[in-house]
């Protein structure tokens, strides 16, 4: 029989070896443990063919994206064409986890100017990427430096395959690829040890290492859930700011530079609502995320297959294979050492991580930190996400080819494109079927401006206004359907997925809404919004907030004038709905914010007027 959890996977070296190898000197342990100049790892004399994807280096493929290898060496690269290789296999970057100087008695003599077996210029005039994450041998890294391995990590598998090593590739190339499988498909750190190991036989060697790896998928859980709930473990809500510093944790690359100061979960509300109302195809930050889930989807899939192969997964029944939830995971990164049961507390409360790396990280100012600018992530084939349950009622929008500019001003506004708006009759005719149809060719820097010739709102945009102008209570299905989509962002990565792909208004303002409700402090205290009042007639009265409010606030702005401008009569009514999610003041006291009303209202015409929508090809 099949066991329902995983085996707990154990280090390679006992602890009394542990020891002796921390006892050694450097020049004896290349000696005894390896070899020294004739060390197993410095050449393929002691490997099969099949031990070397990389021919001349001890290699494994651990992903299709990811190979594992031995450190290669000058001499190697030079005798086995492995630039060559490299360039034929498709591999576009190289993470080396080594100290400069180790392993020095190894194999051939070390280069004087980089410390390693090899200069790294020679990837890099070849075009391949070299990155350094520096791990000592047989020992961990802090979490900052894993996380900040792992973003690139994820960076360099959206440019190319990626080749990983340490001096052997297995300990340290092991704990990096595990995190990494970790942090794209929310496995527990059980499983991500285990599919490594399958792959790579030995990989994770010490003690050290493999509480590394836990204490990466705790600190990485911690910052997944988008909608408390108090009722549940992950219940303890987060402030604005503590969301995005969470967010910033998550996030690398151009998506991390685009939502330094704005939650994703709002940016893509905002977007999907504001597109829904136009009846336009979905924009390229929506089509990514369908895309990165589908790519994440089949490599999850590969990763369950051959766990299931080795017996340490339970083989699920075909009705069940639609969801992250039901791959047979253990719950939530729990560990059957009670690794996670040791860290209640820190899962409790977010902010507490006592007597480890994770307290550095709750008190960073994490809105400053991001990787490098180093490119655009490669763009997937879209497959169908939807669990049956969730599946919306109407065919997911039309999509479009992926791609677009970037300014480097602050942006006050969405990126959401507009076609070019006719003033005929006609269109009022035809509004109806604007989403059913071939759309034109969006052109750049188009200004949207109130036309008087404009037939009026579509159907859609008029449902979209008035789902989020409604002050009353939501309905049982829209409810229901908005906690199943809140469990999913919570517990799945495929969440966002199932997010941009619900068609249903009510829902989605529900989500929207709901989001701002459960921060444990409003966007706008009293004190804002006194601030706000004073400087209502300045020319940005919105300046006097900090930057996270203000675009946050802006991003929302954006959404409503798209909204209202299809529907103007209910430009009050959604902006008071507005108010109220941003200040918390009950709906019978929103009159007394008539002068926060008009801030916005003159916030919103600043919005309206300076909308910028980036070229669609």
């Amino acid at each position: 029989m099949m066991p329902t959890l995983i085996p707990v996977p154990q280090p390679s070296y006992s602890q009394a070896r542990e020891n002796l190898v921390k006892a050694i000197p450097p020049k004896l342990l290349c000696l005894l443990a390896c070899g020294g100049i004739d060390c197993r790892y410095e050449g393929p004399e002691c490997w099969k063919l099949n031990q070397q994807v990389i021919r001349g280096i001890f290699s494994s493929w651990v992903t299709n994206d990811i190979i594992a290898m031995a450190r290669p060496s000058k001499h190697l690269i030079e005798k086995y064409n492995i630039v060559e290789q490299f360039q034929r296999l498709n591999i576009k970057s190289i993470i080396n986890m080594q100290l400069p100087g180790e392993h020095a008695h190894c194999g051939p003599a070390l280069d004087p100017e980089s410390g390693f077996t090899y200069s790294p210029q020679i990837f890099m005039d070849n075009d391949i990427y070299f990155y350094n994450f520096r791990m000592q041998d047989f020992g961990v890294s802090s979490l900052v430096g894993i996380i900040d391995g792992v973003k690139v990590l994820a960076f360099a598998v959206g440019e190319g395959r990626v080749a990983v090593h340490c001096h052997a590739g297995l300990g340290r190339t092991g704990v990096l690829i595990a995190c990494y499988l970790i942090y794209t498909l929310r496995i527990s750190p059980s499983e991500a040890i285990h599919y490594v190991r399958i792959k790579r036989p030995r990989s994770i060697q010490t003690r050290a290492q493999l509480s590394q790896v836990s204490a990466f998928a705790c600190l990485l859980g911690s910052q997944l859930v988008q909608y408390p709930d108090l009722n549940l473990r992950h219940g303890v809500p987060f402030t604005l700011q503590h969301y995005l510093n969470r967010q910033a944790i998550l996030l690398h690359g151009q998506e991390a530079r685009t939502l330094r100061q704005t939650p994703k979960v709002v940016y893509l509300l905002c977007i999907h609502l504001s597109c829904l109302a136009l009846g336009l195809p979905a924009p390229p930050e929506i089509q990514a995320e369908l895309e990165k889930r589908s790519a994440l989807r089949t490599l999850n899939r590969t990763v369950r297959e051959t766990m299931v192969a080795k017996q340490y997964l339970p083989l699920l029944r075909e009705g069940h294979k639609g969801s992250w939830v039901s791959t047979g995971s253990v719950s939530f990164w729990d560990e059957p050492l009670g690794f996670l049961e040791r860290k209640r507390d820190v899962l409790l409360d977010k902010r507490s991580y006592s007597d480890s790396d994770l307290s550095k990280i709750a008190d960073l100012e994490l809105s400053s930190y991001c990787t490098p600018t180093l490119g655009n992530e490669r763009q997937w084939c879209v497959q169908d996400l939807m669990r049956p349950d969730l599946r919306p009622g109407t065919p997911i929008l039309e999509t479009l080819k992926p791609g677009h500019k970037t300014t480097k001003k602050e942006s006050h506004t969405l990126n959401i494109p507009i076609s070019s708006m006719t003033t005929s009759n006609n269109c009022a005719k035809t509004s109806k079927c604007t989403a059913k149809k071939a759309l034109p060719k969006y052109s750049s820097n188009i200004e949207l401006c109130r036309n008087p010739h404009n037939p009026g709102p579509t159907s859609v945009g008029r449902a979209v206004a008035k789902a989020m102008a409604d002050h009353g209570p939501p309905g049982e299905t829209v409810l229901q359907r908005s906690a199943l989509l809140q469990e999913e962002l919570n517990s799945s990565d495929c969440g966002w997925a199932l997010l941009v792909t619900e068609s249903d208004p009510l829902v989605l303002s529900c989500l929207l809404w709901t989001w701002l409700d459960k921060l444990k402090e409003p966007v706008l205290s009293a004190e804002d919004v006194d601030k706000l009042s004073c400087g209502a007639n300045s020319r940005k009265p919105l300046s006097v907030l900090k930057k996270p409010q203000r675009l946050t606030i802006y991003c929302l702005l954006s959404c409503v004038s798209t909204v209202t401008s299809l529907c103007p009569h209910r430009e009050d009514a959604v902006l008071q709905r507005l108010m109220q999610a941003l200040t918390r003041c009950p709906q019978e006291e929103i009159g007394s914010l008539a002068m926060l009303m008009k801030v916005l209202k003159a916030s919103l015409r600043e919005t309206f007027h300076n909308y910028i929508y980036l070229t669609r090809a």
